[in-house]
């Protein structure tokens, strides 16, 4: 009997399994970012709280799996060859899309860069293991279990936007108005397209994570803001005359229109990409399961 929650083939629908799967994930990493803050400072720089909450998101898809009778390796994170080429393939491709951008805007005097005071292999280390974790938590979050159950129910076109439109809404934006505001949403909105045609073209989660390690590392080390966040990098951006909208601010090149036709470029060509999935991550439903 089919209702609201249930199809056909007396299963929960798919919509529903995707919100549950969110709410249980945020649950997890609340109860664990709320342990994390109980102890010393020392442990909580080596387990900072991108770790924990990918941790509770991870916990919730491994249940998830369990309640479908899958394995966690079908999330899309195979220890494989196939695994470790694409997440280079996307860090390096992270990299690349941010030093166009920065040389771009470079070319037109939009800032310079000096070596930070702090510019250790200690506190390059630091960062690079925070944005590890946070390239983790993001993708498993919005490109796992929910995002695959979401294009079973909806169908590929669809997720991607709403999970685009998700992503863009679930990042801050302190202090912007106006058109900054409009070209960092936009940007923050294409990165969400562009991560989920990652996971669409390869069916794992190696590729969305190596470029958002990529793109958010290599923002790091030169001292541009992540996501409005501050970095401490090797160098310190000091940013010329041109309006927050071009040279992206305080905010980072998030908030630069060049970074606006960088990923758009991008995702043209993900787009014309026909990819090489890996059969183990299904983006429909198994056989025999029909969904009306």
């Amino acid at each position: 009997m089919k209702t609201i929650f249930i199809d056909s083939e007396r299963r929960w629908r798919n919509g529903w399994k995707a919100l549950g799967s969110i709410a249980l994930s945020v649950a997890f990493a609340a109860a664990f970012l709320f342990l994390q803050r109980q102890l010393p400072l020392v442990w909580r720089q080596v387990l900072p709280s991108p770790l924990c909450a990918f941790f509770g998101v991870l916990i919730s898809s491994w249940l998830s799996l369990r309640l479908e009778g899958e394995r966690l390796s079908s999330l899309g994170v195979l220890p494989a060859r196939r695994t470790g080429r694409d997440f280079g393939f996307g860090l390096v491709s992270g990299v690349v899309l941010v030093l166009v951008v920065a040389v771009l805007l470079f070319a037109l005097d939009g800032f310079h860069l000096v070596r930070a005071e702090q510019n250790g292999v200690g506190v390059l280390l630091k960062a690079a293991w925070l944005m590890l974790w946070v390239a983790l938590f993001e993708e498993t979050l919005f490109h796992g279990y929910a995002f695959q159950r979401a294009i079973r129910g909806m169908g590929p076109a669809w997720t991607q936007l709403v999970f685009a439109v998700v992503f863009c809404l679930a990042h801050s934006y302190p202090d912007m108005a106006g058109g900054p505001l409009a070209v960092a949403m936009t940007n923050t909105f294409l990165a969400g397209l562009l991560l989920g045609l990652c996971y669409l073209r390869t069916g794992g989660l190696a590729l969305p994570v190596g470029v958002h390690l990529g793109w958010n590392g290599t923002l790091a080390l030169l001292g541009f803001g992540v996501s409005g966040e501050e970095s401490k990098g090797a160098w310190t951006p000091v940013f010329h005359d041109l309006p927050q909208w071009l040279a992206g601010g305080r905010y980072g090149l998030e908030a630069s229109v060049i970074s606006l036709v960088v990923l758009g470029l991008f995702i043209l060509a993900l787009a014309r990409w026909k990819g090489a999935r890996q059969s183990e991550v299904p983006t429909s439903p198994p056989a025999g399961l029909v969904q009306p």
